[in-house]
């Protein structure tokens, strides 16, 4: 949280946050201006487009109402009504049935002239079947035959009285009949759907416009190039309800189309319009690319304001700020450059004069200080070698009591090694190596005090021999665990003490000391953790030995050691010590 609000405080972000109260509202009211501008032309083009095909519906409506008018006359009292029912009386052979047939096939071909939609009319005569068109040819003739003589022979489907939509797998037809009355004769007409858009097709081949007739089921009746889906989407779109001339939708290849349509009151079909919105839009082609323009300029500018900004305010003050980050994390030769304007030269140049006498003065305390720690040091290391030689003459004068010569002899052999290892406890670093055999020495000594109930045992790879440590960084652990952690009984206590690579590839190690011995308490456990025990807390080594050695570790290698206490799955106490691998330091010094 304090970071957020400190970005907040920052020029940097200030700066940011006007310039977005600035320019968004801007931009905002560019696009909606844009936005506005692109619904109008929506509008304007949409209503053009329905007036044009709700006045080519009319058109064609009056047309099918005019050729339903003529069907009606021809079945009553219009001079065709008894060659009507002269073919339905006579055979075919017949020279009336003759006669009757070229009248009204010559009635048909006068009258078709004022019928341009009607592709034929037709006779039909339900018994016996027969099919007469008013075509002449014979590729026509054997067409409507194709067409009509399946839709008019099923008395079941074919519908009297009203317009029906006559489906072929090439051309859709609307088809009209009418039943002459007191016979078996009907009269009809036959239009291909396509003649209902072809005027339209030729106003509209220029402006992209796409026109198609659709029946109130939504199946299309005219050649397209919308897919079955697009279809559906057009009828969907076109059921919403809406204040606008147009309704949008979006064809299978992802395009933006804008729909209108008429409806027919002869037939159950509707005329559609269709327009890429695209093609909307090519007027207002300049007028977006400004509108696009306008923020971009508007970023360019900000962007040479922000770099000018940045060069004479921003970076100058972020260098001052930088040497003071580094001034307060303990470099002191840092020095800045002095600016270009006058306020930031004289802030540089006083900066860097506070840097130097800030510098001087640190110097001359942390040579005290080195003083005063190498006197520490020295404190600290002689309070670790005196701790167990009363113990270890004891055990001696013991032994050569029960005239236990071997043991003395071998306890004189360790007590030896042990004395000649604190000869060499003054030095800076020794080996892990040299350690370890100093804790052996050690725990061989004890358990010559402590026969048959003290073991240890001891894993250091040989990579790890050579590394170096503190003297005595280890003993004063194994110190403790002999005296405060033995168990008491027969049970064998053993001391495991064993070296292994860090996990976290740094490629230091860790030394883990381990026993089964009586354990620490969770409250003596979570002081020596947060580093809570006190100097001189417990005896021997138990506090003055571990503090110590915390506190030598830190002064050789601050974060980069750490001691860490825990208790063992299966009781006893855990002591992991993570220790550097430092290259300058390794092998010691073998000098006696």
């Amino acid at each position: 949280m304090n970071i957020i609000v400190r970005k907040k405080r920052t020029l940097r972000y200030k700066f940011f946050i006007g310039f977005i109260i600035v320019t968004v509202p801007l931009i905002l009211f560019l696009f909606y201006n844009n936005y506005y501008a692109m619904n109008v032309v929506r509008e304007q083009v949409s209503q053009s487009n329905s007036n044009l095909i709700s006045t080519q519906a009319a058109k064609k409506d009056i047309a099918m109402g005019q050729t339903v008018n003529y069907l009606l006359r021809q079945v009553t009292n219009n001079p065709s009504y008894p060659n009507l029912l002269t073919l339905s009386s006579y055979p075919e052979e017949s020279g009336d049935y003759f006669f009757a047939k070229q009248s009204l096939l010559t009635s048909f071909e006068q009258d078709q002239g004022a019928y341009k939609e009607v592709d034929t009319f037709f006779v039909y005569l339900d018994k016996p079947k027969r099919l007469i068109t008013s075509q002449r040819t014979y590729w026509e003739i054997e067409r409507y035959h194709e067409v009509l003589d399946a839709y008019m022979a099923d008395a079941k489907s074919r519908k009297v009285h009203e317009w029906d939509i006559l489906e072929t797998d090439n051309v859709n037809y609307f088809v009209r009949i009418e039943q002459v009355p007191g016979s078996t004769a009907f009269v009809g007409a036959l239009i291909k759907a396509e003649k209902l858009i072809d005027d339209l097709n030729t106003a509209s081949s220029d402006s992209g416009l796409e026109q198609l007739l659709v029946s109130n089921a939504g199946v299309p009746l005219t050649a397209t190039t919308l897919t079955n889906e697009d279809v559906a989407n057009i009828e969907d779109s076109l059921k919403k309800p809406g204040s606008e001339a147009y309704r949008k939708f979006n064809r299978s290849s992802g395009l933006g189309y804008l729909a209108v349509s008429a409806d027919f009151e002869q037939a159950p079909i509707h005329l559609v319009a269709i327009v890429p919105e695209n093609n909307l839009l090519k007027q207002l082609f300049y007028f977006q690319w400004a509108i696009y323009l306008i923020p971009v300029l508007g970023l360019i500018v900000i962007l040479f304001y922000s770099i000018f900004l940045k060069r004479t305010l921003l970076k100058p003050m972020q260098a001052l700020m930088s040497g003071m980050r580094r001034i307060m994390h303990g470099d002191l030769s840092v020095r800045l450059k002095e600016g270009s304007s006058f306020e930031f030269a004289f802030l540089i140049e006083t900066f860097n004069g506070m840097a130097g006498q800030i510098s001087r003065l640190k110097i001359d305390v942390y040579e005290g200080m080195l003083k005063k720690q190498e006197a520490e040091f020295k404190h600290l290391q002689a309070q670790i070698n005196p701790h167990f030689y009363l113990n270890s003459l004891n055990i001696i004068y013991s032994l050569s009591s029960l005239r236990k010569n071997d043991l003395v002899e071998q306890m004189t052999e360790h007590l030896a090694d042990y004395f000649r290892f604190i000869t060499r406890a003054h030095r800076e670093f020794i080996t892990l190596s040299e350690e370890i055999d100093h804790i052996a020495n050690y725990l061989e000594i004890q358990k010559l005090r402590f026969p048959d109930k003290l073991a240890f045992e001891v894993d250091l790879p040989e990579r790890y021999a050579g590394c170096s440590l503190p003297p005595l960084t280890i003993q004063p652990f194994i110190e403790n665990a002999v005296i405060h952690g033995m168990p008491e009984g027969e049970r064998l206590y053993v001391i495991s003490i064993t070296v292994k690579p860090l996990q976290d590839g740094s490629g230091d190690c860790e030394i883990v000391i381990a026993d089964n011995g009586r354990g620490l308490s969770p409250e003596k456990l979570q002081q020596l953790q947060t580093g809570m025990a006190e100097e001189g807390e417990g005896k021997g080594a138990g506090g003055l030995g571990i503090w110590n050695v915390k506190r030598r570790l830190g002064m050789i290698y601050g974060n980069r050691a750490d001691v860490r206490f825990s208790a063992g799955d299966a009781g006893g106490t855990v002591i992991t010590i993570r220790l550097p691998i430092d290259s300058d330091n390794e092998g010691g010094n073998n000098d006696v």
